[in-house]
């Protein structure tokens, strides 16, 4: 057991294995100078090294747990395999270049708070991060390869070219955190990701591959209690999702547009007034009552695409290709669907009431009725199909009330038991 004062130099000297003691449990160890020294498997529990000076200095194996390292200077520090839970490192600097980064690999920081740390390029491979507090803190470069941060606190961290794969982010807090590369033209890369029942709120990830990102709610293996993925306002153009997971998540007015949604799944998730502006939905599901009431959806390829009671009223859906679509009791009250492209869609039992669908391709559409307990079809009481095309289109016992059908083309289209009081019908080609 060695005992040591405040502000001893230890400059390139071995001490390990060692227990340190001195003035409290511990030992007050503030302001020591230790550049280039070697702690290795040294037992710290509780120390004093505020202001410390580790430049260099090796930790491997290292007990720190409860440690005040608050305003540590430890640039290429190595806590590889180290322990330091609950300990704090504010405001410390780990700050290293890539050449010659400071070591967090598998160290253990459970419950440690680090506001306003400075972790540049840092390697936190394995590392166990849970409920850290790392507010404000300097995350430029840091490799985040296989981290468990659950529950840990991102507020107002930079993120800066960090490496991130196979990290868990579940019920942490990033509200507010921005991804980004300073490349130009190069895509960040967050590869296979799980953020379930984080809060992501204006979380910002422009033009990053998040492909196979988990943002389904998280479930607690004890209590059972379900937390919901938090993504309003949430800012992911550009970016690459494909194979990701938005069941049941909250991203009202999430920003996609531009984005890799290829195979992603939102079943029942809420994306009202949502942006997906040149979004590629291709094997996307869309099932489960999604909302998107409100959401933009100008010149989306939605072909094929299963919209099964989803919500859609308000929605612009102008120029949007529904070939094929499933819109089987969908509510697109209101929505705009001027050009659209519904050809052979399967639009049973949707509403439709007062939705804009001038110059619409309705060719081979289904808007009769389906399996609901009513014998109404689809209702389309008020819409303005003018210019329209509907041929060979079944309307059978659809709601076509006050509709306007000035010059909408309806040749080989099925009508039987279609209500049409009140349509106009001028020049309408029957």
């Amino acid at each position: 057991m060695v005992m040591l004062q405040p502000g001893i130099n230890l400059f390139g000297q071995t001490l390990n294995g060692e227990t340190f003691t001195g003035d409290g449990t511990g030992g007050n160890l503030s302001k020591i100078t230790a550049q280039n020294a070697i702690f290795d498997e040294t037992i710290l529990v509780n120390a004093n090294l505020r202001e410390a000076d580790l430049f260099n200095t090796s930790a491997i194996g290292t007990e720190l747990s409860g440690a005040d390292l608050t305003l540590i200077k430890a640039q290429q520090l190595n806590l590889t395999d180290s322990t330091l839970i609950n300990a704090t490192l504010d405001s410390g600097n780990f700050s290293s270049e890539q050449s010659e980064r400071t070591l967090f690999v598998r160290t253990n920081l459970a419950g440690a708070s680090a506001v306003g740390a400075d972790f540049k390029s840092t390697d936190f491979t394995n590392a166990l991060l849970t409920n850290v507090d790392l507010t404000s803190a300097n995350l430029e470069g840091v490799i985040f390869n296989s981290v468990n941060a659950t529950g840990a606190n991102f507020q107002l961290t930079n993120f800066t070219d960090a490496t991130i794969s196979s990290t868990i982010f579940d019920l942490a807090n990033l509200s507010g955190v921005v991804l980004t590369d300073s490349n130009p033209g190069v895509a960040m890369e967050v590869s296979n990701t799980s953020f379930r029942g984080a809060n992501l709120t204006n979380f910002s990830a422009e033009d990053v591959n998040l492909s196979g990102a988990n943002f389904t709610s998280f479930v607690d293996s004890n209590t059972g209690v379900v937390t919901e993925t938090q993504l309003t306002g949430a800012r992911l153009a550009d970016t690459n999702l494909s194979g990701g997971n938005f069941t049941d998540v909250n991203a009202e007015e999430i920003f996609l547009e531009g984005a890799n949604l290829t195979n992603t799944i939102f079943t029942g998730a809420d994306l009202s007034r949502a942006n997906l502006n040149r979004a590629i939905l291709t094997g996307a599901d869309l099932t489960g009552g999604v909302e998107l009431d409100g959401a933009f959806l100008e010149g989306v390829d939605l072909s094929g695409v299963d919209l099964t009671g989803a919500d859609l009223s308000t929605a612009n859906l102008k120029g949007a290709n529904l070939t094929g679509a499933n819109l089987t009791g969908a509510n697109l009250t209101g929505a705009d669907l001027s050009e659209a492209i519904l050809v052979n869609a399967t639009v049973e039992d949707a509403l439709l009431n007062g939705a804009r669908l001038n110059n619409a391709n309705l060719n081979g559409a289904n808007f009769s009725d389906g399996a609901d307990v009513d014998t109404v079809g689809a209702d389309l009481t008020g819409i303005h199909f003018v210019n329209g095309i509907a041929t060979n289109a079944n309307f059978m016992d659809a709601l076509l009330v006050n509709a306007d059908l000035t010059k909408a083309d309806f040749t080989g289209a099925i009508l039987t038991g279609a209500d049409l009081t009140g349509a106009i019908t001028v020049d309408t080609i029957f």
